[in-house]
């Protein structure tokens, strides 16, 4: 299943200050929040959706490892049901 992160406009702030993201992990996980699908934000940067899965997934690992060192980003849910304890 996948893991899954409760966004927040602080835990949107907190991951992108604290992980470092360049303009393009930027631009990816902020169109996410928003609900983007991952074909529209492929079209929107002009990669293939393979290239912006292999983005997604790196922001997986990036967003892990920041959260072990962060005060604000919580861990992330493995599953939907998780993630609605937490709201």
């Amino acid at each position: 299943m996948t893991k899954q992160v409760f966004w927040t406009k602080a835990v949107l702030e907190a991951f992108i200050s604290e992980g470092n993201l360049n303009p393009r992990q930027e631009f990816i996980i902020r169109t996410r929040v928003l609900g983007y699908t991952i074909p529209r934000q492929a079209e929107e940067l002009h990669l293939s959706v393979d290239q912006v899965n292999k983005d997604i997934a790196a922001l997986k690992k990036l967003y892990d490892a920041t959260q072990k060192h962060s005060d604000i980003l919580p861990p992330r849910c493995k599953n939907k049901k998780e993630l609605n304890k937490q709201v």
